[in-house]
């Protein structure tokens, strides 16, 4: 009886231990977070005309901020900036630039005419801007997959290279938020081409997370999982039965994506994720990237080491029985 009290406390005090101190890491991430005030600051929300990038922008102009929305169609885009001012904390202080983020020369026009409509150089960026193709490989027109990169990862290089010359030249200490996706960590079938570009936005973002240390511009990449938009209606239309099966139907609204990632922004996170999936893959294949809550990132990316492989294995029986086999000819 002894033996088992003993151990009962030893476990108890193990716990209430690692408790304590994922506390303390919870703690100091938020106390050496710079603050997130969007308040009278210049918000340039690529793709911002719907989904995601739409449900970022409004959320900031309740904030108070001053918002630049950028997509190609002016007529959503209007109807867009109309639900946005109709939220905002200043009106008038919300904008839009008709431009294709996939044209460098379109990129850095665009990044200019905002500042010249709000008076002021973007300080907060989000790259949100992209777009999902999914579809067996080989059965892919290759300048689909080409239009696919061009979009999801020149569409941001631009912008953020644009902007990020304006800030170090005017000495602006601001933000970057890059969207990449939960296939940034892993490969999926059926989605071979967008991986390519979200790996692609990844690199980019943890490069430039070192890179702009000395400006104290801030890097982050945002990780969402399923997304339930226009978009994603678009994307089922051609995506393998397979692909359906494993993704299942979970997801989260716009909305919800946004709160997250805001949430994220004032914690002070690079990687923010937004949905338990998304998380675990975030911690098991965290590479080098910045821990958020060192003992919960190490005790989530415990479960991922051990959970992964039976769902690869998994995964991969599920794809092996639903795509047949090429016949010799």
């Amino acid at each position: 009886m002894e033996n088992y009290r003993i151990a009962l406390l030893t476990i108890g005090s193990v716990l209430a231990g690692v408790g304590a101190l994922a506390f303390a890491c919870e703690l100091y991430l938020r106390l050496t977070a710079a603050r997130l005030d969007v308040h009278n600051k210049h918000c340039y929300v690529t793709g911002g005309s719907q989904g995601l990038g739409k449900a970022i922008a409004k959320d900031l102009a309740r904030r108070g901020a001053h918002v630049t929305i950028v997509a190609r169609r002016e007529p959503v885009l209007r109807e867009a900036l109309a639900e946005i001012r109709a939220v905002a904390v200043h009106p008038k202080s919300q904008h839009f630039v008709v431009a294709d983020v996939t044209s460098h020369e379109d990129s850095v026009r665009a990044v200019g005419e905002a500042a010249e409509q709000q008076g002021r150089p973007v300080e907060l960026l989000f790259a949100v801007a992209g777009v999902s193709n999914p579809g067996v490989f080989l059965e892919q027109d290759p300048g689909l997959l080409s239009d696919t990169m061009r979009l999801n990862y020149a569409g941001t290089l631009y912008t953020v290279h644009e902007v990020v010359k304006r800030m170090v030249a005017g000495g602006i200490e601001g933000r970057i938020v890059l969207v990449s996706s939960t296939l940034g960590f892993f490969g999926l079938v059926g989605y071979a081409g967008y991986c390519a570009t979200k790996f692609a936005v990844r690199g980019l973002a943890e490069a430039l997370r070192m890179e702009l240390l000395p400006h104290n511009i801030a890097v982050h990449c945002y990780f969402p999982g399923t997304i339930f938009t226009p978009g994603y209606e678009v994307e089922n239309r051609t995506k393998p039965q397979v692909t359906k099966d494993i993704e299942g139907p979970d997801g989260l609204t716009p909305e919800q994506c946004s709160r997250g990632l805001l949430r994220g922004l004032r914690r002070g996170e690079f990687a923010i994720a937004t949905d338990p999936v998304s998380m675990l893959f975030r911690c098991a294949t965290r590479g080098a990237m910045p821990n958020n809550n060192v003992v919960v990132d190490l005790f989530v990316a415990a479960i991922g080491w051990l959970a992964l492989a039976p769902w690869r294995f998994y995964a991969d029986r599920l794809v092996c029985h639903a795509v047949p086999k090429p016949k010799a000819e």
